[in-house]
């Protein structure tokens, strides 16, 4: 049954993380079954960086006459996709073992019997409180949590993700409030079991959240990550991260209120 589409979603700006995301995808997700859809705004890569996978090219803004942003860009791209099930993933999870393909399918078939709308893989240790599903392999995560909506790789029934945005809103927008919005909704929301998935050799996709943070690599991630697969990237295109650089100048209160005041309704 061919329902689920993987969607990587990603930027122009982003086009040198593909080679090696590509690469790492098909070295430890050989005979990926499901069709793959990059969301870029205009750009495509060429068929070198995608180490023999087939993958189509979304070029949300081809077309447009403004500047889209984050959530406009994913609205458009889901909007092009026939099945009703993604794995939304993004350019800088980059994987470092096998995928285990099999429990994907397992989760999957939860969400085909319609006993969860989203199935987070990654799930990290501050996105609780959670508490037993019916199946083992799966916790439900609180109708509470800090962050009811995250953007690690997740299994999303294609609806419920399309209807949790709001074309205003960042990545981070959308966490945050759209964990707000998400209290008050009665989507079901399930997450891998962290006392059977958590951890070296466990992962039902490995990736180390993220390699690429506020637009600069994550040193202790991809370099040594790149460096055993014989991945060789010009790292000061984009620079590493410094966690204890001064923070960028914040946006007008006007503005912060504004968002947050159409992000709420």
């Amino acid at each position: 049954m061919n329902d689920l589409t993987i969607l990587v979603n990603t930027s122009d700006g982003f086009e040198d993380c593909w080679p090696p995301f590509f690469k790492l995808m098909a070295r430890y997700w050989p005979g990926c079954p499901y069709p793959i859809v990059l969301n870029t705004e205009t750009k495509a890569p060429r068929s070198a960086a995608l180490a023999g996978l087939s993958v189509q090219s979304a070029c949300v803004a081809l077309n447009a006459s403004k500047r889209l942003t984050w959530s406009e860009c994913l609205a458009r791209c889901l909007d092009t996709i026939a099945t009703p099930y993604v794995l939304y993933l993004q350019e800088d999870f980059f994987l470092e073992a096998p995928v285990q393909q099999a429990y994907i399918e397992n989760f999957l078939n939860e969400m085909r019997a319609g006993r969860a709308d989203v199935i987070r893989l990654m799930e990290c240790g501050g996105s609780g409180p959670w508490k037993p599903s019916a199946n083992p392999l799966l916790w439900e995560v609180d109708q509470k949590a800090q962050y009811r909506i995250a953007l690690q790789a997740a299994l999303w029934r294609k609806s419920t993700l399309r209807g949790h945005l709001r074309m205003h809103e960042s990545p981070w927008q959308m966490e945050v409030f759209g964990s707000a919005r998400a209290r008050r909704l009665k989507d079901r929301v399930l997450c891998v079991n962290r006392d059977r998935f958590h951890g070296p050799g466990k992962e039902v996709f490995p990736y180390v959240p993220t390699g690429v943070v506020k637009g600069q690599w994550e040193r202790h991630i991809v370099e040594p990550l790149f460096a055993q697969h014989g991945i060789d990237i010009d790292f000061t295109r984009r620079g590493f991260h410094d966690r204890d650089a001064p923070a960028g100048p914040k946006r007008s209160l006007v503005s912060r209120v504004s968002d947050r005041l159409r992000s709420l309704v």
